[in-house]
């Protein structure tokens, strides 16, 4: 079936992100990224940030806020790549957010994307 707006009343804002660098980033740093990623965002936290290893895949993380959040991860790629999925009923500016992120991993290359509803 072809997609359609559900509930145009209902604000939703997607952006989709990705980068390289030169080493992996590890739990810690994506614990803190997350952190920060809400103030950036303007969204108010309820829960996490939570991170884990997925062993020889990498790590994840993702945090809840009031309006949605947003989900991490990180790959043993060469170069090592991370994705971000900020998914929010709340708006904010996707600028803002890709450029701190870009900016938060000293990205080799980055690109992201808003995809629309």
């Amino acid at each position: 079936m072809e997609w359609k707006n559900l509930a145009p009343g209902l604000v939703r804002q997607r952006v989709i992100m990705e980068g390289t660098t030169s080493e992996i980033v590890e739990p810690a740093q994506i614990k803190s990224y997350l952190d920060e990623l809400a103030v950036i965002a303007g969204m108010e936290k309820l829960s996490g940030p939570y991170v884990y290893s997925a062993h020889e895949m990498g790590f994840g993380g993702w945090i809840h806020w009031k309006s949605s959040g947003a989900a991490f991860y990180s790959y043993p790629t060469k170069p090592p790549l991370f994705t971000v999925d900020c998914y929010t009923c709340k708006p904010f500016s996707a600028v803002k957010v890709a450029e701190f992120t870009e900016n938060f991993f000293s990205s080799i290359e980055f690109v992201w994307k808003e995809v629309g509803v």
